[in-house]
Parts: C-alpha cells; sequence; structure tokens
C-alpha cells in the first residue's frame, strides 16, 4: 500500500470507539495529515492526536471537522453513503484543485449537502479494466462535518457565477470513446 501525505491538513474529531477497546464516550481532537489505501477497502488514515500519539487505520469517513458532541442535529451516516466505491488500487495520487475547494455540492444520493475541499484522490493503478470506467473520489466535508469520498457522478457543483441547474444531466452517461495520443 502507498501512504500519501494531503496537500493540507485537517483538524479532526476521532470517535473515541475508534481508538480502542475500554476508551470513554466521546470524541478525541487530531490533525489528519495523511491517507492510505486498500484494494476494495475504505479509505484510511494518519492522524497526530492530542496525546501526541501517531494513529494509522481509522476510515476516513469516520473523522467529523466539527464535534458531533457539540453540534446539535449531527448526523452520523453511514459508509455505503460516504464511500460508495471502495479503493481501486494501493497506488494514490492526490491533487489539490484550488478552483474546486469550497464549492457547494449537492450529492445525489444522500439527503446533505456539504462542500467540496479541492482535494481529489485517484489511482496509479488499478483503478479500471476499461479507462472510460475511471473512477477519481473527490474529498467532501458534509454539513454534518463528516468526511466523504464521492465519485464525480454523486454529486453537483454550484458556482453561483457559472452553473445554474438543468434538466440535461440526466442524459450524462458514461465517455465510451477512449482518447489515445498519437
Amino acid at each position: 500500500m502507498n501512504h500519501v501525505t494531503l496537500p493540507q491538513i485537517f483538524y479532526v474529531y476521532v470517535d473515541n470507539a475508534d481508538l480502542g477497546v475500554g476508551m470513554p464516550p466521546g470524541f478525541t481532537k487530531g490533525i489528519l495529515h495523511g491517507i492510505y489505501a486498500r484494494e476494495g477497502q475504505a479509505i484510511l488514515t494518519h492522524i497526530l492526536l492530542e496525546s501526541g500519539a501517531h494513529w494509522s487505520g481509522i476510515p476516513l469517513y469516520n473523522l467529523f471537522l466539527s464535534n458531533p458532541d457539540e453540534e446539535s442535529g449531527s448526523l452520523h451516516i453511514g459508509v455505503t453513503s460516504l464511500q460508495p466505491w471502495g479503493g481501486m488500487g494501493s497506488d494514490l495520487k492526490v491533487s489539490k484543485l484550488t478552483y474546486l475547494e469550497g464549492l457547494r455540492l449537492k450529492p445525489r444520493f444522500i439527503e446533505i449537502e456539504g462542500r467540496h475541499t479541492g482535494i481529489i484522490i485517484d489511482w496509479a493503478d488499478g483503478f479500471s479494466i476499461h479507462p472510460q470506467e475511471h473512477k477519481p473520489l473527490s474529498l467532501i466535508v458534509l454539513d454534518n462535518g463528516q468526511f466523504a469520498m464521492l465519485p464525480n457522478n454523486y454529486f453537483l457543483l454550484s458556482d453561483p457565477h457559472f452553473t445554474k441547474p438543468s434538466d440535461l444531466t440526466r442524459f450524462y452517461r458514461r465517455g465510451e470513446t477512449v482518447y489515445w495520443e498519437r
């Protein structure tokens, strides 16, 4: 498996249940700074905990940007909505696309909205048999503070100066054309 440093850090809250048996209920502060993947599994994280311990192996979707204990109405959404595609290889590539950072989005298959972090996680190996089925995942922060890893066909972005709602999106299908350099 290939470990990747994220292009920025995130201050997060980790559910103590993920830190071992006997931990008191609640959340521990941490700094999310890296990720890794195994084929078919959830994206996993590297976190520096406020205790000074470095922790590896907590699924990205189990982290929160704000303390769920202090947020009223905070939801904990399940993995199938937050990372519908498992890791498609172990050799990750992470890109920061500044334009996407902060754009509002509406996920198409879950009932909560959020913002794009500008971070795209892609695979350098094993992502697909057919190039047109390529599925990079966008790192999203939902309004409830949870992280999601969504493929580009699982959400619509909103840029008030450019985008407008359209019925045409229902016609969008997987691209069948494979382009090669000559």
